[in-house]
């Protein structure tokens, strides 16, 4: 067999792919093939990895519509898949109207609908992989972008060689080595006219910012690599103590306890919860978070209907819900009261459970609600409810009188009460509060 002699590009790129795992043996790769000097260069740098890795190589392309040499590029790309005998997936998108429609930036729309595109087209051409063309200037560009934007630490990360399907084999690489590698092997590209364009931000950063920085750092590229390559073991430094966390979900909400949490890691188990909700832990609410973080007891919007709070040791992300304020029990069965799920029988089914006489009530406290000669918010208090949770409590009450609020008052009347055919057995099965004592319990 005659091995392939790689050119130096080639072999960089190879180690890279091996080093960084990007690629296995047999797969199919989707090159997502603009038709300009990056797209073009790793398509032919793949194809010559391809007897190395037994490769499928395809391509996709995706007509914006938005250039008036929009179809030059997808004649070319077309034609150069055909020369190549590359798999090629061709759609055409009117990006502006997208845009229009929903309120997008052109930057912005395109790219989600590249994405969506890209996905789609990996599906019918059966890959398992799709390759981006993404350079270390463009990297450079991105976290700039970022920056000037607001970001913290793991912002800067940006673009990962590899993120789930979606690899990067010249992320680390400078454009002009790509410059100089399409000139050896003498390749035809297009370039898109618009990247001049100034008016555009990442053109801005590109043809005025970074030159304007390069003067300070000649090496700007490979300062900022550095600062990428440190955020990113930061990154995942956040992953691993993220996995380790113990979360409590319960409906709307996600519970946490605070405790032997730096601030730091306070910060990023709240961003990675409210991330779940589909929204951004803004710096202002860091801002917040930290100057209110050892105070027992506060609440703070973070976006509409999303709240951030604090009652004892624990943190609350919740979206506002619905509260039922009263339940008249008078028959057996199951029973939900804002999660608290009780059960009425004839027979004792839980550790916590009461005997009653039909009917009762149960419903939210009320202002000034009080036993045994004590503010039922003090006995909550006592108990070491959080904030969170007391307004949303069962009280059981029995002709008037409060008989029961689960893990904070009993009343005396009913040691004297025994199982027998006058009375029922009311059984907690399911509570927000016993996970909360089992979460308590683990931090001890």
């Amino acid at each position: 067999m005659v091995r392939r002699i790689l050119d130096p590009l080639e072999f960089k790129v190879l180690k890279f792919v091996q080093t960084q795992k990007l690629l296995s043996k047999g797969e199919s790769v989707l090159v997502a093939l603009s038709g300009g000097i990056d797209s073009v260069s790793l398509l032919h740098v793949l194809l010559q990895l391809r007897e190395i890795y037994r490769l499928r190589v395809c391509a996709a392309h995706l007509n914006h519509m938005l250039r008036a040499t929009a179809d030059r590029d997808e004649a070319f790309v077309s034609d150069l898949c055909a020369k190549l005998k590359v798999e090629l997936c061709v759609e055409r998108i009117d990006v502006a109207k997208f845009c229009e429609e929903n309120k997008l930036g052109i930057e912005e729309g395109a790219r989600k609908l590249r994405y969506q595109f890209l996905d789609n087209a990996k599906r019918k051409l059966q890959c398992d992989v799709i390759a981006l063309a993404h350079n270390l200037n463009d990297l450079v560009e991105t976290m700039l972008h970022r920056i000037v934007r607001g970001t913290g630490p793991l912002g800067l990360v940006a673009m990962k060689p590899r993120f789930q399907d979606k690899i990067r084999p010249f992320i680390y690489i400078e454009r002009s080595e790509i410059e100089e590698y399409a000139k050896r092997k003498n390749l035809s590209f297009v370039e898109d006219e618009t990247n001049y364009d100034v008016r555009y931000t990442r053109n801005y950063i590109r043809h005025v910012v970074i030159p304007a920085l390069r003067r300070i750092n000649p090496s700007i590229e490979k300062a900022l690599l550095q600062l990428h390559v440190s955020n990113m073991l930061i990154e995942r430094h956040v992953e691993e103590f993220l996995r380790k966390q113990r979360l409590v979900r319960f409906r709307d909400r996600t519970i946490f306890s605070s405790r032997k949490l730096s601030d730091f890691e306070l910060v990023e188990l709240l961003r990675s919860c409210v991330k779940e909700f589909g929204e951004q832990l803004e710096f202002e609410h860091v801002q917040q978070l930290l100057e209110r973080a050892h105070s027992p007891s506060w609440k703070i919007e973070l976006a509409k209907g999303l709240w951030l709070e604090k009652g004892f040791d624990l943190f609350c992300v919740e979206r506002e819900h619905d509260v039922l304020e009263s339940l008249k029990i008078e028959e057996c069965g199951l029973y939900d009261f804002n999660g608290w799920c009780f059960k009425l029988n004839d027979r004792i089914e839980s550790d916590q459970y009461i005997f009653v006489k039909l009917p009762i009530l149960v419903r939210v406290r009320k202002p000034g609600d009080r036993v045994s000669s004590k503010k039922l918010k003090d006995l909550m208090i006592e108990a070491r409810i959080p904030s969170f949770l007391r307004d949303e409590m069962p009280v059981v009450e029995e002709n008037g009188i409060i008989l029961w609020v689960p893990y904070v008052y009993v009343d005396k009347r009913l040691n004297e009460r025994l199982k027998n055919d006058d009375f029922l057995v009311l059984n907690l099965l399911e509570n927000p509060f016993r996970v909360i004592l089992e979460l308590r319990k683990e931090e001890e």
